[in-house]
Parts: C-alpha cells; sequence; structure tokens
C-alpha cells in the first residue's frame, strides 16, 4: 500500500523503515521504502488488504532525560524530635481523610463509540467475465428486465378508453 501524509519527507521515512504500523482495523504492516513521487510517501507491506478509509498508527517513544532535582530538608520544619516530623501530604490523601470524592468532568468520562454501518457497492460481475460462464452460474438481470417498458408503453398509436 502506499500510505502519504504520515511524514513530511523522505529523510523521516528512512528514519522509520522496517518499523511496524497498525490500521484501526487492527491489521498490522511494515514500512518499506519511501516513494520519489511525493515527499513524505512511503510504500508498506501489510499482513491483509487495507481500505482507503483506513488510518495507518505508527507507534512511537521518545526518550525524555529530567533534570535531577535535590533538595534536602535540614531543619525538618520543627523544634522537636525526628519522629513527629511528617512531609508534604498529596491531594489524594487530603481527600481521602476528608472523605471528599475527586472531581469527575462529564468530557472525561467513556461514552460508547457510534460509528456509521459501511455501505458497499453491489456486487458486480465484469461482462467478460460473466461470457465465460455457463449459463447456470450466469447472474440473472431480474431487476433490469422488470424496469423495461411493456409493450403498450411502445405504442405510438393508442386504443381508444385506455389512458397510461
Amino acid at each position: 500500500a502506499f500510505i502519504k501524509g504520515m511524514f513530511q519527507s523522505a529523510l523521516e521515512v528512512a528514519k522509520f523503515e522496517g518499523a511496524s504500523i497498525r490500521t484501526v482495523s487492527n491489521i498490522r504492516g511494515q514500512i518499506k521504502k519511501a516513494l520519489r513521487s511525493s515527499e513524505g510517501a512511503f510504500r508498506a507491506a501489510f499482513e491483509d488488504k487495507i481500505l482507503l478509509s483506513d488510518i495507518v498508527f505508527l507507534r512511537t517513544w521518545f526518550t525524555v532525560d529530567l533534570p535531577r532535582y535535590y533538595n534536602p530538608v535540614t531543619t525538618l520544619l520543627l523544634a522537636g524530635s525526628k519522629q513527629d516530623w511528617k512531609g508534604m501530604r498529596t491531594v489524594g490523601q487530603m481527600r481521602w481523610e476528608s472523605g471528599v470524592k475527586a472531581p469527575v468532568e462529564a468530557d472525561s468520562t467513556y461514552t460508547p463509540v457510534e460509528r456509521k454501518a459501511k455501505v458497499f457497492q453491489p456486487f458486480r460481475v465484469p461482462a467478460s467475465l460473466q461470457k465465460q460462464l455457463p449459463f447456470k452460474t450466469k447472474p440473472k438481470d431480474w431487476v433490469e428486465r422488470s424496469k423495461k417498458t411493456s409493450v403498450l408503453h411502445k405504442r405510438a398509436i393508442r386504443p381508444r378508453g385506455r389512458m397510461l
């Protein structure tokens, strides 16, 4: 499959050659090569045929180095003994002690996903293939025959008293 719009340049595609990709319908694939035709487009191989409407995901991880911060408490904030000292409480500990539940925002709750049912094109056998099929297995065009005009509609002169 040829995929475009995921990367900005052929250099970015080259960085991710061989990486695993996955579609929304859970079809696994792999990035193969960058295309010369357009910037950022690439060729990918999938385990199954993907649809044009499928969204392709590339899962990546990036290491982030956090600066280390160390601030020792030398005074222990009390003049008394070390055993009486307590550190700062977290928000969760304070809520638990006071019996207050965490606030729930309406946009953070899970809602059922409603998707439109896909409408597929009707099955059509090409005329060249129909000629090769035996008569028994040829598709019957009953719908087209019923739509054809009757003999009465084809007449140029209509008998009296007959209105269509």
